[in-house]
This record gives structure tokens, C-alpha cells and sequence, in this order.
């Protein structure tokens, strides 16, 4: 056994040198070194164990103390507040407690930087979005209505939500009754789902914002995803008068999707913000839907519109604006003010 993981802490070395530069990169929170601390330990005394079993024993014990301590700090640190919570829907229980451990705003940086070394994102659009993403958490790490909410990243990294049990972030939940409007928020690829929903929530107090998620890659049009979404559509219209759906990347894909299915009956309207795909053009033409199209001018991964086609449709809005793919964070004041204009228009 000791040889076993004496091999796996070799191995696990260049891994730890790659999450280092992450943390470096990402320029992360005292909780992100922290567990990247734990993880060295553990590492280093996985690997000491055949060669210094004394230096292994005493590497093994600090991480093993620092991990527990740090599992104690965030059970207590993150938790519901009266304007959030991680829940699974529909059956509205309280989130996975993992959610607890892993913060988004220790984690998220560091994966964005990670999807755009792998080619899940340019590398260019990770570099100019970066001081807007690092600004915004800071932001929130610092609201305290909101900071405490744990975050569904560490559920989504681990495969625990499902059209079932679909974790959820809610902000901005009625006291009592039925919200005067809500807005479904279906996020991207990556692991930003915690604070697109804040940004959502501090333009938007007047409404409930739900942020089910279906996984990092942001599978929207997938069949148990779009189950996923017709469980907390109807949850949601059931606690307000009226339901708009907002879709970033991929979760902008997956809505043109429903549309195309005719799943997107019960909402008053529907935003695409860097998530337009002209397969879907001609269901867009076809349906009685208004919507609301965000898209930054440098952003090559969302086919360029047929403005032609659609500057006839009164009910289609259309709004290129300076940016890229993370055009929701580059261009924020307008973005949110397009959102939060177009969801009481209609």
C-alpha cells in the first residue's frame, strides 16, 4: 500500500504544479491556497511515505489537520441567508451540503483560466474578461446577503444534479406569496454559476432570479436537461406572476432548443446573451416570443446574426455591443440594464 501511494504522489506532483499556476494566474482568495496547501501535504506525504516514513507520517498529520479544519470553517461560513439558497428543485429541500466546501469564488478563476489553457475557451477572451471576473467576485465576496450562499459549482464538478434533483441557486425569493416576476437563468460551459445569478439579483431586486444548473459543460439541449428545465419552470411560474428565461453560451443554445420543441409556452420572454444560433432561425421567425439578443462584436464562437431576417420581427431585439464571448461581464451596466428594461416590457 505504501508503494502504491508512494506512485500516486509522484504522479499527483506535475498535477499540483499545474493547480499552483492556476492559483497564481487566477489570483484566488486565502480559501483557494489554503486547499491548494492541504493538497501539497497530502501529495508530498503520499510520496515520503517509502522513502521517510517520519517526515510522511508528520506531512500526512498537518494536512490531515488543515483539511478538517477547513471542512469545520466553511460548514460555518457558508449557509442560506434570507435573500439566497442552494436548494434542489422541485422538490425545494436544501442543496448538497458540498456545496459548502468549494466556494465559486476560490474556484471559478481558476477554472475559467483552466477551460481556456484546455480550448474550452480563447485564451484571448479568458485574458480580457479576467479583471472584469476578478472585480465582480470581490464584489460579492464582500455582500453579505449573498457571499454566504454556497454555490452549486462543486455539485455540478461531481455530477449531483440531475432533472430529479436539479440544484438550484434562488435570489431574491418572495416573503410572502408570488414574486411579481422571476427570471430562470441557464448558464453556460465553465464553472460560472454563482455569480452571474448575483449580478442578476443586485440589478434585479424586485425579482426572484433561479439558477438550476445541469453540469460544467452546460448542456441545455439535452433531454434530461430539458426535463430539468420544465421541473423548475413549473416550480418557478408557480411562485410568481411572470417568467422570463435568460441563456449565456450554452444555456442560450439550449433555450433555442426549447423553443424549437415548443417548451417555452409558459414564459413571457426570452434573452440569448452570447448564446444565438442561426440553426434555430427560422423557430425563432415562427414563434410569438419576444426576445432580447446580447451579443459582443469580437465574440467568434456565436454565428453572426441575419439581421436582414430579423429586423422585421418587432418582437426581436437585437444589440451588438463592444466585446467578446464574456460580453455579460465586459459590458455589465449594459447588459443587466437590457435585461432588467426587457423583463419588465413585456
Amino acid at each position: 500500500m505504501a508503494s502504491f501511494l508512494s506512485i500516486l504522489g509522484l504522479l499527483g506532483m506535475p498535477v499540483g504544479a499545474y493547480l499552483i499556476s492556476l492559483c497564481a494566474r487566477g489570483a484566488t482568495t486565502s480559501w483557494a491556497w489554503a486547499w491548494m496547501t492541504v493538497y501539497v501535504l497530502l501529495d508530498l506525504g503520499c510520496f515520503s511515505l517509502v522513502g521517510n516514513p517520519r517526515r510522511a507520517r508528520i506531512q500526512l498529520g498537518l494536512g490531515g489537520a488543515l483539511l478538517c479544519a477547513l471542512v469545520g470553517l466553511r460548514h460555518v461560513k457558508n449557509h442560506p441567508t434570507g435573500l439566497g439558497a442552494n436548494v434542489r428543485l422541485p422538490a425545494n429541500t436544501p442543496g448538497s451540503w458540498i456545496g459548502r466546501l468549494g466556494e465559486e469564488a476560490d474556484l471559478g478563476p481558476m477554472m475559467v483560466i483552466a477551460f481556456g489553457d484546455f480550448g474550452a475557451f480563447r485564451g484571448e477572451d479568458v485574458a480580457r474578461a479576467r479583471p472584469y471576473l476578478k472585480q465582480n467576485y470581490r464584489r460579492m465576496r464582500a455582500d453579505p446577503d449573498f457571499a454566504p450562499v454556497p454555490s452549486t459549482l462543486a455539485a455540478n464538478m461531481l455530477g449531483m444534479t440531475s432533472p430529479a434533483h436539479v440544484e438550484t441557486l434562488v435570489f431574491n425569493p418572495p416573503p410572502e406569496g408570488r414574486a411579481g416576476r422571476a427570471v430562470i437563468f441557464m448558464h453556460g460551459a465553465g464553472p460560472l454559476f454563482k455569480l452571474p445569478c448575483w449580478m442578476l439579483a443586485r440589478r434585479m431586486p424586485d425579482a426572484m432570479i433561479v439558477c438550476p444548473t445541469v453540469g460544467l459543460r452546460g448542456e441545455w439541449a439535452h433531454p434530461d436537461a430539458a426535463a430539468a428545465f420544465q421541473a423548475v419552470l413549473s416550480w418557478t411560474r408557480e411562485r410568481s406572476s411572470a417568467v422570463y428565461a435568460v441563456g449565456w453560451g450554452t444555456g442560450g443554445h439550449g433555450l433555442l432548443r426549447l423553443l424549437n420543441g415548443n417548451s417555452l409556452g409558459h414564459v413571457s420572454g426570452m434573452v440569448l446573451v452570447s448564446g444565438y444560433d442561426e440553426n434555430y432561425f427560422d423557430d425563432v421567425r415562427r414563434s410569438g416570443l419576444p426576445i432580447l439578443i446580447l451579443h459582443g462584436e469580437q465574440d467568434n464562437r456565436t454565428p453572426a446574426f441575419r439581421v436582414e431576417g430579423l429586423a422585421g420581427i418587432d418582437r426581436v431585439r437585437n444589440l451588438e455591443m463592444p466585446g467578446d464571448y464574456f460580453v455579460f461581464y465586459e459590458q455589465e451596466d449594459i447588459v443587466l440594464e437590457e435585461v432588467d428594461s426587457f423583463c419588465g416590457a413585456h
